[in-house]
């Protein structure tokens, strides 16, 4: 059977560089970041971490979700609200934007058999914390209904999938840091073997001190107190990774499907791969195995030679072993190329979400693309000494890469690669 085309018809994005496309590709050609300093991080017992993000234009805060506000001043009803969390809300905001990019109104996707969702977050933290607080201090019978519903993995696909009356394939993908990028493969295989016509993939993280501080416990998180110089992949001077959260939806179509009703076309998914360290529950493989063989299956899903790719999103958190290990992964991967491909992490700009890092990621390579430049590690000085020889560009270069390889790492030694090309 002819493996049919999957291209990529819509997107939203709410992130610590805005909630609509234009704001976040200027902030991203400009490499404006979205650090701050947090009080609650600073101030919280014993922490060493004050740097964090926010979401521009929302307020989550309140313990209430019927208080919540959004930037585009949308309204949902009570009923609706009372099962979510912070990140399905960033979500339904993002789902919204991507269906207009597209093209799409609600009803064409309700109760349309061919449309499927595949989702991917952690789930929310500071839901859970709050529901099991709420038992444990006032019994089962007070427990709120749609507690676990608003806590657990799954709870993109629940909610979502019930407000936009999604009929078709629904699933929820959980490899830590790999999961959007998981979601992302997954959706394309699904259309590629003809199973459904439309994939919407959606990843959201809360991004707030019960979902980020945790990982300080890992000695995983800057320690920096200067919000320039938090996030610094590849950088000798890195501390850590920024946590961050908000969320993103990406339109995968059917080719023909997408044609017949003209729909936009920002770029086409043309394979991916994954492979597993088998080597840490939370520590990458020192040499990069497990990313190395991702990449090279992605190319070969994808019918393309290393000579193809021109620009690599690296996975590149700030960790000072997660770095150097996909560097020589990737520098393995190029060979002689590795001086010529430029290779960076936008997460300089953006911090780390989680989840939804993948996803986030191939959305910004290909606005970039479009825009007509590659995207540069911001703040990057002083280059690891213990990198491989790796073409690690600053700025942003004045070009627009044809063939995008975009990598994602997870707990477990998960980890996954996706070969995009960039339409104009």
């Amino acid at each position: 059977m002819e493996r049919k085309r999957v291209l990529v018809t819509g997107f939203g994005l709410v992130c610590p560089l805005g909630y609509n496309s234009d704001t976040i590709l200027q902030k991203l050609s400009q490499q404006e970041h979205g650090f701050m300093i947090l009080p609650e991080f600073a101030n919280f017992k014993t922490s060493t971490v004050s740097v964090g993000t926010r979401i521009p234009g929302f307020s989550t805060e309140s313990s209430h979700s019927e208080d919540w506000s959004n930037p585009g001043g949308r309204k949902y009803r009570k009923e609706v609200l009372r099962g979510l969390n912070p990140h399905v809300y960033y979500a339904l905001q993002a789902t919204e934007e991507a269906l207009i990019s597209s093209g799409l109104q609600r009803e064409d996707i309700a109760e349309d058999d061919s449309t499927g969702l595949f989702t991917a977050s952690a789930g929310s933290t500071s839901s859970l914390y709050q529901n099991l607080e709420q038992m444990h201090r006032d019994g089962v019978r007070r427990t709120n209904p749609l507690g676990v519903a608003s806590s657990v993995t799954g709870t993109l696909s629940y909610n979502l999938g019930a407000y936009f009356k999604i009929t078709g394939s629904s699933c929820g993908f959980a490899s830590a840091c790999a999961s959007s990028a998981h979601a992302l493969g997954f959706g394309f295989d699904t259309i590629a073997l003809g199973r459904q016509k439309r994939i919407l993939v959606v990843s959201g993280e809360d991004g707030d001190l019960n979902a980020v501080l945790p990982f300080a416990g890992m000695h995983a998180l800057s320690t920096a107190d200067d919000p320039d110089e938090a996030s610094l992949p590849f950088d000798q001077r890195r501390k850590g990774f920024v946590g961050s959260g908000g969320a993103v939806t990406m339109i995968l179509e059917e080719a023909d499907t997408a044609l017949q009703r003209g729909a936009p076309i920002f770029g086409e998914v043309l394979g991916w791969g994954q492979a597993s360290d088998g080597y840490s529950p939370v520590i990458p493989h020192p040499e990069g195995r497990g990313i190395l063989r991702s990449m090279q299956l992605a190319l070969a899903s994808a019918s393309r030679c290393r000579d193809d790719i021109d620009y690599i999103n690296a996975h590149a958190t700030g960790t000072p072993v997660g770095d150097i290990a996909e560097g020589k992964a990737i520098a393995e991967l190029l060979g002689e190329r590795s001086t010529e491909v430029p290779v960076s992490s936008t997460k300089a700009l953006t911090g780390h979400p989680l989840s939804m890092a993948g996803a986030m990621e191939v959305v910004l390579s290909l606005q970039a693309a479009r825009a007509g430049f590659t995207p540069g590690t911001a703040n990057l000085l002083q280059v690891d000494p213990k990198l491989p020889s790796l073409f690690l560009p600053r700025e942003n270069l004045d070009k627009t890469p044809k063939c995008i390889l975009s990598n994602s790492s997870g707990f477990g030694g998960a980890n996954v690669s996706l070969v995009v090309e960039p339409h104009a």
